[in-house]
């Protein structure tokens, strides 16, 4: 039967047309702007998770900041650690020039100064050890808490600090005294001290050997006598500075492992979020092509949906 119902297949094919017409102005929408999303309906969950990923991008990035001159920072203490080193085998040349005992009381004087210098200038080294004025070498723990981000625990830039040695006070063996740089020790706890040492072993007293008066660090004058006691006094020196780069270098590779982990990171993330924000041209170019096509095919099909309406028309003026 024909009615004029037969028009209906003239709005279907409109309504096509219009929906493809959408479609196609989406896609070209999409590759102007490079982005998946540009409606506020279009993938809400995926661009809620996609912004998310990139505000903890964005902490990463910051993060990874800090850690490069966290990581500055702890190369410049390397390297005056480095002069430290340099100053403690200068004092054991000093100290080993002491031992002659051709030493006039001017060479003795000479020796003296510059250990005594040497030794000062260990201390300024530590001291001015700072990073945008903050203390590294410090005596304290938490001084300097620098923190990479969300995904990372702050580390805790800071080395302990350097102790310059006191003089052991006497030794145990080839039947030497008991004795410290004055005098000997004569009190039944320091005997018994001694005693209990293996042979050759120092013994750490206070300064008068008997358990009373403060210790004494090692100074200028100990070195430049070549005494055993500052022999052994550097040797424990030379430790100390050792334990700070040790310490050191556990701190650089830290931070440098934390950063090439942070950057792996970062660069996943990037990704992630490119994946659920940005068009996939090859995808939408083929989509956009497929739409142009159906927009093709459907304005003639709107054609001949209208012919059909014509043909009533006919059967009108018959």
């Amino acid at each position: 039967m024909t009615s004029i119902n037969a028009g209906g297949a003239f709005y279907r094919v409109q309504n096509s047309l219009n929906q493809n017409s959408e479609e196609v102005s989406k896609s070209m929408q999409r590759l102007a702007s490079g982005k998946q999303n540009i409606a506020p309906g279009d993938r809400t969950a995926s661009s809620a998770v996609a912004w998310g990923m990139k505000a903890e991008s964005a902490s990463l990035k910051i993060g990874m900041q800090n850690g490069t001159e966290a990581l500055q920072a702890v190369e410049m203490v390397n390297n005056d650690i480095q002069a430290l080193n340099d100053i403690v085998v200068r004092l054991e040349e000093l100290h080993a020039l002491g031992t002659n005992g051709f030493n006039t009381t001017e060479d003795t004087a000479a020796l003296t100064a510059e250990a005594a210098a040497l030794i000062t200038e260990m201390g300024r080294i530590v001291d001015d050890a700072k990073w945008k004025g903050n203390v590294i070498v410090a005596s304290t723990a938490n001084a300097n808490k620098v923190s990479f981000g969300r995904n990372t625990d702050a580390l805790d830039i800071t080395l302990s600090d350097l102790t310059i040695p006191e003089l052991p006070l006497a030794y145990k063996g080839d039947g030497s005294t008991i004795g410290d740089n004055t005098g000997s020790v004569h009190s039944s706890a320091g005997l018994n001290a001694y005693n209990a040492l293996a042979s050759d072993a120092p013994i750490y007293a206070a300064a008068n050997g008997d358990g009373t008066g403060a210790a004494v660090a090692v100074a200028g004058s100990d070195i430049a006598a070549g005494s055993r006691a500052a022999g052994t006094a550097l040797l424990a020196l030379k430790q100390n500075v050792d334990v700070m780069s040790v310490a050191a270098g556990g701190l650089y590779n830290e931070i440098s492992n934390t950063l090439s982990h942070l950057g792996s990171l970062n660069a996943g993330y990037s990704l992630d979020v490119a994946s659920k924000m940005d068009v996939d041209f090859a995808g939408e170019t083929t989509e956009l092509a497929k739409g142009q096509i159906l927009a093709q095919a459907g304005t003639a099909m709107l054609a001949q949906a209208n012919a059909q309406g014509q043909g009533m028309l006919a059967l009108l003026k018959s």
